[in-house]
């Protein structure tokens, strides 16, 4: 049974200050719990509703699943899950991980292509890019410090499971951008409106490439690198970076 104290614990969890002290992230939903078992990830602990159907395939599938990898599971009262929750209808199943057993910040360890996200203060958008990452194999991110919470709520269910497959991702200044760019000579890549057809690139085996915000671009200290972009067809005066992020990864991640 859930305490009052474990309850409370929990719940501060769904707020920014209190994920960065405990190093700690609540996830919610059925699929993307799922997911995170598939990935391999370490679960601190899982709750689960008393009220979900005991007969449901996917739920059966699921604690299955939990109790195949062993990982501490307990039945709740639905009043306590839902004060956990951070959702309206929540699916009635809440898991705790360890933030430290998601990513790793050493930048020794990032991979030959990068993505680095500046500015990017929506979250829904966010866990969008986080996702189309993953499904390009793209497991290294750098964020700039005025980017959105990666382990916002909102992120987290957009990107419906997308963090599990990134490797290493950082929170970096400006400065500290550039000069790790420089350092281990990445083709610096930028997206922006007034850029080269990205249709006319020449293959390069180590990139990085920078998405900034629909609403401000990327700030100038980071444009250092070559200036790319979708050519438009239409009318429309801006696409959206989490559109603009599967274009671009499509084809820089060809061949």
């Amino acid at each position: 049974m859930l305490s009052i104290n474990k309850r409370k614990y929990l719940k501060s969890l769904n707020n920014k200050k209190h994920r960065l002290i405990e190093k700690k992230v609540l996830i919610e939903g059925l699929r993307i719990i799922d997911e995170g078992i598939s990935s391999g990830l370490n679960f601190e602990h899982i709750w689960i509703s008393n009220r979900h159907d005991k007969h449901s395939v996917i739920y059966l599938n699921l604690i299955k699943k939990i109790k195949t990898c062993d990982i501490p599971y307990t039945f709740e009262i639905d009043k306590d899950i839902q004060f956990i929750s951070n959702t309206k209808n929540s699916q009635g199943i809440v898991a705790l991980l360890t933030v430290d057993d998601l990513f790793n910040e050493n930048l020794h360890f990032f991979s030959d292509k990068i993505v680095i996200l500046d500015r990017i203060s929506d979250p829904g958008n966010l866990g969008t890019i986080i996702r189309t990452c993953a499904w390009f194999g793209i497991t290294s991110l750098i964020l700039t410090k005025s980017s959105a919470d990666i382990f916002n709520p909102k992120c987290l269910r957009s990107s419906m499971g997308g963090h599990f497959y990134i490797d290493n991702c950082v929170y970096l200044s400006n400065k500290k951008i550039v000069d790790f760019i420089s350092l281990h000579k990445y083709k610096l890549y930028c997206s922006s409106m007034e850029g080269k057809s990205i249709y006319n690139l020449e293959s390069n085996d180590k990139w990085a490439l920078i998405l900034g915000s629909e609403a401000h671009g990327i700030n100038e200290e980071l444009l250092v690198g070559e200036k790319i972009t979708i050519p438009k067809k239409g009318s429309i005066e801006s696409l959206n970076v989490s559109i603009a992020s599967g274009s671009m990864l499509d084809y820089l991640t060809r061949g």
